[in-house]
């Protein structure tokens, strides 16, 4: 059991009746929180430090009336910082000392919202909520393994008697950010500037959270917490561990089943499974059975050739499937020289540009390097070594057919045939072994070039990473395969913050455009209640006036905030039904005395729907008067000014077609739009250019479909479909979707495919 420090409540501090017991931290959860307070005020002060400028960049780009919220933002900040500083800590330490515990279980600010009676208080703790939870989301993308292997931890200082979950962690990204909540109900600030504050929040502070939760894992880790953890243990079904179960610090250490390890001399049978069965399926390509012994139907032998490559198969060569005539002179190439053999074909490469990789043979190529140094004969490999060799060209004739590739990416990776080959003679789980640093590597360098344009060109900074990892193995690789691992690490830290940077310039085009999709839902909206209620109808033309030029206004807002099956929409349609219905000649008495009775009533609702959007009060006050005017007019029985609302005719509509016949757009069902309509964000795409093919992202999928907003790889829009559009473009090959597996499973896949198929049609 760690040591613990027991903290002694402050005398005079617990209040009467108050029985809450203050939780005893393990000693290393105490050096977590420490190094999190300092980091997290320090990271604060500096926000608070560069707050003026920050703001005022930003106010600088907006109108003055959002301008004001950002001086007065700067303003409290600097009046309230010692306050936000304390209670920021304040908030960080209770966190801490809630760690673990079951959350309060009272209502939430959802919870307890009433539609009918919403408060403007009510109102702002909806926003913030939903803002922290927005912030919360973003800041965790990335950091989820590395959360998953503090909260294991955590569970394990515990020793297993408390379970961690998101709302009791507190280096959760929602839990920091909601500290940072007390410092901001300090400031006299409205809505739109708080949030203000808040988004700055997350730029100089939250932006850190990953980084936190790894120095703190790094932290326990020092501290002996499962310091050989590399990754939390999948859960076991959510369930914390019952007082009798064995918590996690006692569990075994990990196994060589978790991670393979590089097979050595005399390695256990099972490692290069993978290889046997490969090796089974390549019988069909050596053209001799795959049995133990001779087969018995053995082709006759084949006179000797010239020169060439032949294969030892239980000792006897055979050429082109045939066996050699007894008397051939067979000079066998074992593993050790084809690998020296395969370096001094790699130093070729040194010297190489871009060759045309396409129609490589490196048998061909082994044959005549043999041939200038060893004199013409009849070069013999091992039945293992010649297998390698024809898998992995079979796997690189995937890789540079595969379309997911730019010309100029598979140029480089093709290059890295021989290195591979080097490694896979050496290991034969490079087959078998999805975690084979080589294997990652590559992947790794596939899934970044298949994200570059290449009209980015050369000087891209993507394409010289991968040039240069490409390289560096053509040039140092020998035998020690601890290089792919070191560029592995150092290609995938840069790939993942330009990963990362990538997502959140995503998250806020998605935002963006997910914005100006819901203001065009609510545009229509409101244009279709308006007009419907108007079109056609001889009215004053105060009332065409009040409801296009205020209460549209008052609709859109409404519609925005609360959504069209909110009470607060219903209730404000219905004004614009009583608007036109107090306006309509009527002579009917018992119409004239409701008239009488919901003017008065009518004409302050209104006044209130303007005064809550600041429509202006003089033009209210004028609206107002002239709409009681028609009102008292009416009443009295006499005729009022009107002007008839013209409609819409299709014929008009028609007027303005273009005069092309366009091509007729594809079904809602056919499989093209079903396939763009269900994408995803993070998809990336292939665009024929005039220019050359182009290459993005797809930022934001709005309502299913409507709207599809590709980016290329520095957040830059490029263009934009609707489901049908995409579908159409996909079915006439003008835009192609990338396939995002790993490149070399992929490939692997495709290699078994192939051979069982093969195999199969020889039987068959």
């Amino acid at each position: 059991m760690a040591k613990v420090t027991r903290l002694t409540p402050i005398e005079g501090g617990r209040r009467a009746g108050q029985e809450r017991r203050e939780q005893v931290l393990p000693r290393p959860l105490e050096a977590v929180r420490d190094h999190v307070l300092e980091r997290c005020g320090v990271m604060l002060s500096d926000m608070l430090d560069g707050a003026d400028d920050t703001l005022f960049d930003l106010a600088d780009k907006e109108t003055d009336r959002e301008r004001d919220r950002y001086f007065d933002a700067m303003r409290e900040l600097r009046i309230q910082r010692a306050g936000i500083e304390a209670g920021f800590r304040r908030a960080l330490q209770r966190v801490f000392q809630d760690t673990g515990r079951d959350p309060d279980t009272g209502p939430r600010v959802s919870d307890r919202v009433d539609v009918e009676n919403l408060s403007l208080v009510q109102h702002d703790e909806l926003e913030i909520s939903v803002a922290l939870d927005n912030l919360g989301r973003r800041a965790r993308g990335g950091c989820e393994e590395a959360l998953g292997a503090f909260r294991h931890r955590l569970e394990y200082l515990f020793e297993g008697q408390r379970r961690i979950t998101e709302k009791n962690n507190p280096l959760e990204p929602r839990n920091l950010a909601a500290c940072f909540t007390e410092g901001l109900e300090r400031l006299a600030l409205d809505i739109r500037a708080r949030l203000i504050v808040l988004k700055l929040f997350e730029r100089v502070v939250m932006d850190e959270a990953c980084a936190l939760v790894g120095e703190s894992n790094r932290l326990l880790a020092d501290a002996g917490v499962l310091p050989a953890m590399k990754e939390a243990p999948l859960p076991t079904g959510g369930r914390a561990p019952s007082s009798g179960a064995t918590p996690a610090r006692r569990q075994a250490p990990a196994t060589d089943d978790a991670a393979p390890a590089p097979p050595a001399a005399g390695a256990a049978p099972g490692n290069d499974q993978m290889f046997g069965l490969l090796q089974e399926l390549l019988t069909t390509l050596r053209g001799f059975g795959a049995s133990a012994t001779t087969p018995p139907t053995a082709p006759p032998a084949a006179p000797p050739p010239a020169s060439g490559m032949a294969v030892l198969h239980n000792g006897q060569p055979y050429f082109n499937g045939a066996p050699l005539a007894g008397d051939a002179r067979v000079e066998a190439v074992s593993s050790q020289d084809l690998f020296a053999l395969l370096t001094r074909l790699q130093r070729l490469e040194q010297a190489l540009e871009g060759p045309a990789l396409a129609e490589r043979n490196l048998k061909e190529e082994l044959s005549e390097l043999l041939d200038s140094e060893h004199g013409e004969a009849i070069h013999a490999l091992e039945q293992a070594d010649d297998d390698v060799i024809n898998l992995v060209s079979m796997l690189f004739d995937f890789i540079l057919d595969d379309e997911g590739l730019p010309a100029e990416i598979k140029a480089l990776i093709g290059r890295l045939q021989i290195p591979l080959l080097k490694v896979a003679i050496v290991d034969k789980t490079f087959f078998s072994n999805d975690e084979h640093d080589a294997r990652l590597l590559l992947n790794t360098l596939a899934r970044a070039g298949s994200q570059w344009d290449p009209q980015q060109g050369r000087d891209d900074e993507l394409y010289r990473r991968i040039d240069r990892a490409v390289h560096a193995i053509i040039d140092d690789y020998d035998e020690d395969a601890g290089l792919f691992r070191d560029l592995l690490d150092d290609f995938d830290a840069y790939f993942r913050a330009q990963h990362d940077r990538a997502e959140r310039v995503a998250e806020r085009v998605r935002e963006v455009e997910e914005g100006k999709a819901r203001a065009e839902q609510a545009g229509e909206a409101v244009g279709a209640l308006i007009d419907g209620r108007l079109a056609g109808r001889s009215v004053p033309d105060v009332v065409v006036r009040l409801l296009r030029q205020g209460w549209q206004q008052v609709l859109y807002l409404t519609w925005l905030r609360a959504g069209p099956d909110s009470d607060a929409w219903r209730r404000q349609a219905k004004v614009v039904d009583a608007l036109v219905w107090s306006v309509l000649p009527h002579r009917d008495q018992a119409e004239l005395q409701r008239l009488r009775d919901l003017a008065p009533k009518l004409r302050r609702a209104v006044q209130h729907g303007l005064a809550g959007i600041e429509y202006d009060a003089a033009e209210t006050d004028a609206l107002l008067d002239e709409l009681a005017g028609v009102h008292a007019a009416l009443l009295e029985g006499l005729e009022t000014a009107r002007v008839t609302v013209p409609r819409v005719e299709a014929s008009k509509v028609a007027e303005t077609a273009p005069e092309y016949e366009p091509e007729p757009a594809l079904p809602d069902d056919h499989e093209q739009v079903r396939r763009a309509r269900a994408l995803r964000a993070g998809q990336w795409a292939e665009f024929d250019d005039p220019e050359g093919a182009r290459r993005a992202k797809l930022a934001a999928n709005i309502r299913d479909g409507a709207k599809l907003v590709f980016i290329n790889r520095r957040g830059i829009k490029v263009g934009e479909y609707d489901a049908a559009g995409l579908g159409a473009a996909l079915e006439r090959g003008e835009v192609r979707l990338i396939e995002e597996g790993a490149l070399f499973d992929r490939a692997l896949e495709a290699v078994i495919g192939d051979l069982r198929r093969r195999h199969e049609g020889v039987e068959s």
